[in-house]
């Protein structure tokens, strides 16, 4: 996964569980690496830049069984939370304009049916519904049910009173909040 931070810094999400920020614009190959955060060993499926209502830049991270969110400006880890899914094949986070919030969505749960896919659909271990937690505490305040497919994508509307998901299944879901 990548994201511009501005008109001349990328960021790149690696496998190795390393966030790189590059520099587009330096014309020397050795100084166009700018900083790095090492988010842990497992891959990073995805990454979302969101200016807040605060004006504060957040970098949310959704990596092995973990969502983490980071000071886009400082890179320092400001809160992380367990997930009952693992990001390692499919899924993603997305926080709420607010930063009182994020929905989750994706992941599997290993070896098991997956939660939701007890009417027939979706693949083995994957899971079909959609998680919105508490920014604080982590704590789940809603689930959603709704696709017959794992979740691949979603994000929140810019003015946080809805959000999309998009599924393996061929759908998107508009939900509000």
């Amino acid at each position: 996964k990548c994201s511009w931070i501005d008109n001349s810094t990328v960021l790149a999400a690696g496998e190795d569980g390393t966030i790189r920020f590059w520099n587009v614009d330096e014309s020397d190959p050795s100084k166009q690496l700018v900083k790095s955060i090492k988010v842990g060993d497992m891959g990073i499926r995805d990454i979302e830049l969101k200016t807040l209502d605060s004006g504060k830049t957040i970098l949310t991270v959704s990596s092995g069984d973990t969502v983490s969110f980071y000071d886009a400006s400082t890179c320092q880890k400001l809160k992380s939370h367990k997930m009952p899914i693992h990001f390692r094949e499919e899924g993603g986070a997305s926080l709420h304009p607010s930063g009182t919030k994020f929905i989750t969505g994706g992941g599997r749960r290993g070896g098991s049916m997956a939660s939701g896919a007890s009417d027939g659909g979706g693949e083995l271990g994957s899971d079909l519904l959609v998680y919105v937690y508490d920014y604080e505490t982590g704590k789940v305040l809603e689930t959603h049910r709704g696709h017959h497919g794992p979740v691949r994508c979603l994000r929140y509307h810019p003015d946080g009173k809805s959000y999309a998901t998009g599924s393996e299944d061929g759908t998107i879901r508009l939900w509000t909040t």
